[in-house]
């Protein structure tokens, strides 16, 4: 059985019923929730509780891995990082639209919440700018 969603009731009532009906749970893990709000401090106590009966879990990225090994204290071992996959060759940019001046570009797609890390974003991008004025944030909600 797989869920995910760290705030659905759902997906923890569903892992506890397959543990108790002998099947194998995994969870998959996008969001990066902090340890110091209490939206955040309630949800990881929430998922420790959901975490003594699951079997596996797949994180998004080395980060995300990170942080559910740390709020959920769960073993490092049962946690697997699976990127969010994109066929790169799906994306031909067109050289004749690029600008004459070279720029870097720094893309985020996702929403726009304080769990998926955009406070970070927020914070980078006047020191960036400030320091690489050939720099361009396109920023879209997903």
């Amino acid at each position: 059985v797989h869920g995910h969603g760290a705030a659905s009731s759902l997906v923890h009532e569903t892992m506890l019923h397959a543990k108790t009906m002998g099947l194998r749970t995994c969870y998959t893990d996008h969001s990066l929730f902090g340890f110091n709000d209490s939206g955040g401090i309630h949800l990881n106590k929430v998922l420790k509780f959901s975490f003594a009966s699951i079997d596996r879990a797949i994180a998004v990225s080395h980060v995300c891995r990170e942080n559910l090994v740390l709020r959920v204290n769960v073993k490092p071992e049962h946690v697997f990082t699976i990127p969010n996959a994109v066929d790169a060759s799906s994306f031909v940019p067109d050289p004749s639209l690029r600008p004459k001046e070279p720029r870097i570009n720094i893309v985020y797609v996702g929403r726009l919440a304080h769990r998926k890390g955009i406070d970070f974003i927020a914070q980078v991008i006047p020191v960036a700018c400030a320091k690489f004025p050939q720099v361009n944030f396109i920023i879209g909600e997903g």
